[in-house]
């Protein structure tokens, strides 16, 4: 019993002495540039994609401080308001790491397309911070060279047979023209490797269309189809309009045309080694430019 007391007495102040600690971190601790990954957001359980990602990112920038801003307003009201966890935005992220003493930051953007979370969210707020340097990592379709680095990524997990296969890639979509127009040139880049076999690209809300996709799937002559998130994080677009019950989702609308095999993948991209290490290097770019 005394050793039991003893011990909670030992835990009470240690957590005393966090709670008490200087939020300012020494000079020292801050020489480094800070790195902000950003990203939408989810209410989901795979919000664990974004773990699994600050693990890589510490294995690749030891000894630099890691925080998080989400862009999505209505997911860091949820989240609060069901699960009582804050969830900044780049602004309040970044005031933050001034307040702490860093002078330099690096901010790697999580999105796919430079679209409009990207210029308003991003772009726009990382500006608004006076005497702090940020330099932003790119999203990850940001260049020919970035949308052929993912593709080769993306191919080693295809299945082998393309023909009785058929897979498609469902992405969100953007409401942004630079955001469509890097949708359509990711499937434009598609068409081109598999000219004569089934890999097709579809958005949620947006273009290249959820029925110019489901129609190519009809067309393949395909059994089997897979349906993969293109999405950083498989969350609620996965669960309810991707692979849900709902009459609406694209698995119920493909089973409405045919005796389909639904092969649906639950995990995003986040967990993909090739995309994770793309992502990295844009980051270690912007790091570049501090």
């Amino acid at each position: 019993m005394l050793n039991q007391v003893k011990f909670r007495w030992l835990w009470l102040v240690l957590i005393l002495s966090v709670v008490s600690a200087p939020l300012t971190l020494n000079a020292a601790s801050t020489a480094k540039p800070a790195i902000v990954l950003a990203a939408f957001g989810t209410t989901t359980e795979a919000f664990d994609t974004y773990h699994h990602f600050e693990l890589q990112v510490k294995k690749r920038f030891p000894d630099h401080e890691i925080r998080w801003a989400f862009t999505s307003r209505k997911v860091r009201h949820k989240v609060a308001e069901k699960k009582g966890q804050k969830l900044n935005d780049l602004p309040t992220t970044l005031r933050e790491l001034k307040a702490a003493g860093y002078t330099r930051v690096a901010v790697q953007s999580l999105h796919l397309v430079p679209g409009e979370e990207w210029e308003k969210k991003i772009v726009a707020e990382s500006r608004k911070i006076p005497g702090l340097k940020v330099a932003l990592g790119q999203p990850l379709l940001s260049s020919q060279q970035d949308q052929e680095r993912v593709l080769q990524a993306l191919a080693q997990t295809f299945p082998k047979d393309l023909k009785n296969n058929v897979v498609v890639l469902v992405a969100h979509g953007s409401p942004s023209p630079e955001g469509t127009a890097t949708y359509l040139a990711f499937d434009r880049l598609l068409r081109s490797h598999y000219p004569q076999q089934n890999v097709f690209l579809g958005t949620v809300a947006g273009k290249p269309t959820r029925q110019e996709a489901l129609e190519a799937v009809k067309k393949s002559g395909a059994t089997t189809v897979v349906l993969m998130p293109f999405l950083f994080v498989a969350g609620e677009h996965v669960a309810k309009d991707i692979l849900g019950g709902d009459p609406e989702s694209w698995k119920s609308e493909l089973l409405q045309q045919k005796a389909y095999y639904i092969e649906g993948i639950t995990k995003g991209l986040g967990y993909q080694e090739g995309i994770v290490n793309l992502y990295l290097d844009h980051l270690a770019q912007a790091m570049k430019g501090l």
